[in-house]
């Protein structure tokens, strides 16, 4: 379970939302492919563990800062999203829709656990996003998790993580 948590953690903080002020004076990113380009920069993070099915209102689970750099961003949010979970993963859907995303992840199974799922809805915008996940097939395959990740571009990265 443990290897899964940590998967589902670091797409959560892939995810970024809109910061207060807009842009900071930076161009909107272009759209990809049918995917969205996030600007490159520092994000604020924010996971809050919510349980399955809107199962209550959740607790804190953390708070982050984060340097996204071009090299991060070069390839659209899927991408990027991809990236953090290996070979392993693949979105079986992923459908964005000016900025709504309506997303399914599909991770094989191993010698630790079974093939699990992740819904992935919410915004996507370039300076961020405000997503809900909920990942079935935890455990001996009927547990099941859900979470909040928000975030926002809050400005550029310092020199030396850029």
């Amino acid at each position: 379970m443990a290897g899964i948590l940590m998967s589902v953690i670091a797409l959560a903080l892939a995810s970024c939302g809109e910061p207060p002020g807009g842009t900071m004076g930076n161009d909107a990113a272009e759209k990809i492919d049918g995917d969205v380009r996030q600007l490159a920069g520092l994000y604020r993070e924010r996971i809050t563990i919510e349980g399955p099915a809107n199962g209550g209102a959740g607790s804190q689970y953390g708070e982050d800062e984060k340097c996204l750099t071009e090299e991060d961003v070069k390839d659209g949010h899927r991408a990027m999203l991809l990236s953090f979970q290996g070979d392993a993963c693949r979105f079986e859907k992923y459908d964005l829709e000016g900025s709504t995303l309506d997303a399914v992840l599909v991770c094989k199974a191993d010698a630790y656990q079974p093939e699990t799922r992740g819904s992935i809805t919410g915004t996507v915008t370039p300076t961020g996003s405000n997503l809900r996940m909920t990942y079935s097939g935890l455990g001996s395959g009927e547990g099941a998790v859900g979470m909040r990740v928000e975030s926002e571009r809050i400005g550029d990265c310092a020199d030396e993580e850029k």
